[in-house]
C-alpha cells in the first residue's frame, strides 16, 4: 500500500465525517453567505473525489466520505435560493436572475443535481472505482448544466 499525504480538504472532509467539523446545518443569517459556503464545500468534496479517481490507487473511503457530503449538500441546496436573495445592489452573488424568473427550469436543474449526487453516493458505497469514475462524470455534468444557465461564470 502506497502512503500518500492527506490534503487539507481531505482532512477537513474526514473531520466533518467524524463529527469534528461544524456542518452548514446551522447556517449563518445571510443566505447568500450560506449558499456560497455550501457550494465551496461541494467543490472541495468534488475535488477530493477527482483527485482520488486520478490517482494510481484511489482511497475509496475518501471518495465515499466526499460523496456523502455532496449528497447531503444536494439535499440542503433547495433552501439556498429563497425569493429576494438574488442579484441586487450591494450583494455579491454569482446567481443569475433566471433562478427566480425561470423557477421551474431551475428546480429541474436542482433535481438533476440531487439525483446524480444520490446516484454517486450509492456507487461510491459499492467501492467499484470504474463505476465511480463513470458516475463522477455524470455528477459533474449535472453541475455544468446548472452553471451554464443559472450562474454568472467568473
Amino acid at each position: 500500500m502506497v502512503a500518500r499525504s492527506i490534503t487539507g480538504w481531505t482532512a477537513a472532509a474526514l473531520a466533518m465525517a467524524c463529527g469534528v467539523g461544524v456542518p452548514l446545518l446551522a447556517a449563518p443569517a445571510n443566505i447568500v453567505a450560506t449558499r456560497i459556503a455550501g457550494f465551496r464545500e461541494v467543490g472541495a468534496a468534488f475535488k477530493n473525489i477527482n483527485d482520488e479517481l486520478r490517482s494510481g490507487s484511489p482511497q475509496t473511503y475518501v471518495i465515499q466520505i466526499s460523496a456523502r457530503q455532496i449528497r447531503d449538500y444536494a439535499r440542503q441546496h433547495y433552501g439556498w435560493f429563497p425569493a429576494g436573495s438574488g442579484p441586487k445592489p450591494g450583494v455579491k452573488t454569482a446567481a443569475k436572475p433566471e433562478i427566480w424568473t425561470q423557477a421551474a427550469a431551475f428546480k429541474a436543474a436542482q433535481d438533476g443535481f440531487a439525483k446524480q449526487a444520490n446516484a454517486f453516493a450509492t456507487v461510491a458505497g459499492s467501492g467499484d472505482v470504474a463505476k465511480m469514475r463513470a458516475q463522477a462524470k455524470a455528477l459533474g455534468q449535472s453541475c455544468t448544466t446548472c452553471h451554464r444557465s443559472f450562474r454568472v461564470e467568473p
